[in-house]
């Protein structure tokens, strides 16, 4: 605990604190540089970096220490370090503590599953320390656990621990015999208005099971269905889309039992409340969750409900105030790929499957053997590979398999996709180059059967052999890129990131970049990427007029400008306007 005794203390306060406290030479040394590490990678001078835990904490997560040169080792280390010298001047919750349990925890504890045993041990110890039993413990002894780990430690992601702990005690609760009975209030991230199928009437329910059944299936009879089935994705999406549109008309006052087929969804005065309460919940403007759903039940309103002509043409109109003009990339697209305008941060990328390659051969020379940690960034470095050479939908990413996608044709290697396996229908078809055949060889060699749990051919293998989770690798792809890079990233965006680096170099040429996006045509190319390459455009357009200015410079002398004293117009036979009339520049010269 601390000796010293202003009320605010700033980062540089800990020097002497730590040159004159009770440590070897080496400690001090060791914690003068992680303190001065701190101060550099937060970009600060130290005398201004106030010592507040909770602050602290937060401006240290955002940091990403491969950005910085730093191993993760290495900066655990300083995080570690700088949370000692910390101590000495303020109070700092330990991210560890080997406190005992008192005897009653110690009983009650062992009756849990590990899994859920270690996600609470620190909880229990923590109110050990304080002689908080399982018969005196109370929610405002739980809140100070939250607040504690919040604002006074500086172990990363509090929010996730106490999210882990709310689980585990609660299910405690119900579970164990003679677990305190307290449940913990869960709140919410985000507002919950959807309601659960089993509170609509079942006609409800089984109008929207015909609807979606048709949807997904070919009918030679109904001229007026879907010229062909949708695919299982966009139906779980339309199914649960109309039970939101349900839940909406209820939250504007109808009662749920009357809401007993789609055809009450479309009519036009609930229409117009369920378009008010989404347009409400967006501060009163539409977005493109507003357009899709309006538009989906103008569709539903045509063709399922069958509503006359004067019907529909009132809700067209209706739906129309709500759409929104397609202008291609969104706005949110458009901040996250101003990174790539940086060269550095394309050459970053760029080769960012090759140091991940290196970094898990360093790490296996150290250990000797390749760990699953090490083996999924290998996977990502893979990942990362193809997505660069060929960028695709992650679905199609995750769902890759050795022996039906990546086709070796003498001796070259290329990756095929057939159309009935991508979205639009579109196959793809690419020669890998000789760079990303050679990373994905070692990936499957050397780190790939690491991660094999059961036989399978699937390239980025997850539970018992079957492919990763789409999910999952995209988790692990934006993890592992905004980590080393230090700027947000998804995995659709790398088709985004490719396509604008290729239009950065070569603009206009979109034909290119619609084979390669396989896209069915060229308009979406076109409408997605015209504002991304407007800067290299502009920088293209402005260095064709540098260019063609000193071209024109070196071929001859400039001349004044002569005007007519009569009309004032340009005339190559005037005298020069300044020298020969007296007239002043600012002057209507007629």
């Amino acid at each position: 605990m601390s000796t010293a005794t202003a009320s605010r203390l700033f980062l540089s306060d800990l020097i002497p604190l730590i040159q004159n406290g009770d440590f070897s030479a080496t400690a001090k040394r060791d914690m003068l540089s992680a303190v001065k590490a701190v101060a550099r990678v937060l970009n600060a001078d130290p005398s201004m970096i106030e010592l507040n835990v909770g602050a602290l904490r937060r401006r240290l997560e955002g940091i990403s220490p491969e950005t910085l040169g730093l191993s993760p080792g290495r900066w655990a280390n300083v995080r570690s370090l700088f949370g000692k010298a910390l101590a000495l001047a303020v109070p700092v919750m330990p991210s560890r503590t080997v406190t005992p349990l008192l005897e009653s925890w110690e009983k009650l504890s062992s009756l849990l599953p590990e899994n859920r045993r270690v996600r609470l041990l620190a909880l229990l110890r923590f109110l050990s320390s304080r002689d908080v039993g399982p018969e005196a413990v109370t929610l405002a002894h739980l809140e100070h656990y939250r607040r504690a780990i919040t604002e006074d430690r500086l172990r990363a992601n509090p929010e996730g621990t106490w999210d882990s702990v709310v689980w585990a005690w609660n299910v405690s609760v119900h579970e164990v015999e003679g677990w305190p009975k307290l449940e913990i209030p869960r709140q919410q991230k985000r507002e919950i208005y959807t309601l659960a199928w089993e509170a609509l009437p079942s006609s409800y329910r089984q109008d929207v099971e015909r609807l979606i059944a048709r949807m997904g299936t070919t009918s030679l009879e109904d001229e007026d269905g879907p010229p062909k089935p949708m695919r299982p994705a966009t139906l779980k999406t339309r199914c649960y889309q109309l039970r939101v549109v349900a839940s909406a008309l209820t939250l504007q006052g109808m009662p749920p039992a009357e809401i007993t087929s789609i055809a009450v969804l479309v009519r036009f005065e609930n229409l117009q409340k369920i378009l008010r309460f989404f347009l409400d919940r967006h501060e009163g403007k539409t977005s493109p969750q507003v357009a899709q759903i309006a538009t989906f039940l103008k569709v539903c309103a045509r063709h399922w409900v069958k509503v006359s002509n004067e019907e529909l043409a009132r809700i067209g109109k209706l739906v129309s105030r709500v759409q929104i003009p397609r202008q291609g990339m969104t706005k949110k697209n458009r901040q996250r790929l101003r990174p790539f305008d940086d060269d550095e941060v394309v050459v970053a990328f760029l080769q960012l499957p090759e140091r991940l390659r290196q970094d898990v051969d360093k790490e296996l020379q150290n250990l000797g053997r390749v760990t699953k940690p090490m083996a999924v960034k290998a996977q990502v470095a893979a990942a990362l590979a193809l997505l660069q050479a060929a960028p695709m939908r992650r679905k199609n990413l995750a769902s890759l398999r050795l022996n039906d996608h990546l086709i070796s044709r003498g001796k070259k290697l290329y990756l095929t996709i057939p159309e009935d396996e991508v979205k639009n229908s579109e196959p793809i078809d690419f020669e890998l180059p000789a760079e990303v055949v050679r990373l994905m060889a070692w990936y499957i060699k050397a780190c790939r059967p690491a991660l094999l749990t059961h036989e399978s051919d699937a390239l980025f293998p997850g539970e018992k052999g079957e492919p990763k989770s789409p999910n999952t690798l995209a988790i692990q792809i934006k993890g592992v890129v905004e980590r080393y890079l230090g700027i947000a990233f998804n995995v659709h965006l790398a088709r985004h990131a490719m396509g604008k680096l290729f239009l950065d170099a070569r603009p206009g040429q979109y034909e290119v970049m619609r084979r390669v996006l396989s896209h069915r045509s060229i308009a979406t190319t076109t409408s997605i990427y015209a504002g991304a390459e407007t800067k290299s455009a502009g920088s293209h357009f402005a260095s064709v007029i540098a260019e063609r200015r000193r071209s024109m410079e070196e071929g001859m002398t400039p001349r004044r400008p002569r005007v007519s004293v009569k009309s004032g117009r340009l005339d190559k036979n005037a005298i020069p306007l300044a020298q020969e009339t007296g007239i002043s520049k600012k002057e209507d010269p007629s």
